[in-house]
């Protein structure tokens, strides 16, 4: 299976925070649309406050989670490069030649033999100290919010489709939480194919999971 996603969402979120932001947009879903279960009749008004409701939700829980990335991903870019300059006053702190190496575990930098990398480090302290820099959020940035945003808003409608589409409320809410558990399976085998891992057993697993945190709160009425 592939994750490709639609080119905006490419260009501004790495395909783990994709993958991720996929999986909590799902369960937020899941969550407010499962309240329709107690009880309420699936009339035309109670659908449109649970599409609201919904949309409310997601879009809310979007904008905070693009927001704290975005601004997140800010005091990451400040912070390394505090300490570049704690490496570059001081080069020949074993310390913060190790700070320099941590920081760059995680990137593409990972990659490189530990030579390479070791060069890579010396470059960083040879370089001039860098002081009053300001980190404001740019276009850029905000292009990661409103990214992450999008993916909250889209996954809304795969899961509240069925109660526009079903007379009855239990079948409906039942449908609907299948719907969330093949979702929630489909992007743990992306997730296990990109760490060359068994897809089927990562899928199936979860989905079991999910499965079982799902339909044990709609068999007693959530």
């Amino acid at each position: 299976m592939r994750f490709k996603g639609i080119p905006f969402l490419q260009e501004n979120l790495s395909l783990g925070n994709r993958l991720s932001e996929c999986f909590y947009g799902v369960f937020m879903v899941v969550i407010i649309t499962g309240l329709i279960n107690t009880g309420l009749p699936p009339t035309e008004s109670t659908l449109r406050i649970l599409l609201i409701v919904a949309l409310g939700v997601n879009v809310s829980w979007g904008i905070i989670d693009g927001v704290t990335a975005m601004y997140g991903g800010l005091v990451n870019r400040a912070d390394y490069l505090r300490i570049a300059n704690a490496y570059r006053d001081d080069p020949g702190s074993p310390e913060k030649r190790d700070a320099v190496a941590r920081s760059l575990q995680g990137t593409m930098v990972e990659n490189l033999t530990g030579e390479e990398q070791s060069g890579v480090i010396d470059m960083i302290g040879a370089g001039t100290p860098v002081t009053d820099k300001k980190f404001p959020a740019t276009l850029s940035d905000w292009k990661v919010a409103i990214a992450t945003l999008l993916i909250d808003f889209a996954l809304i409608f795969p899961v509240i489709i069925p109660y526009f589409l079903i007379d009855t409320v239990r079948m409906a809410v039942f449908v609907s939480h299948t719907i969330a558990i093949v979702l929630l399976g489909g992007i743990a085998m992306v997730w296990a194919g990109k760490l060359g891992l068994n897809t089927w057993k990562a899928g199936i697993t979860i989905a079991i999971i999910s499965s079982v945190a799902i339909y044990s709160t709609y068999l007693i009425g959530w």
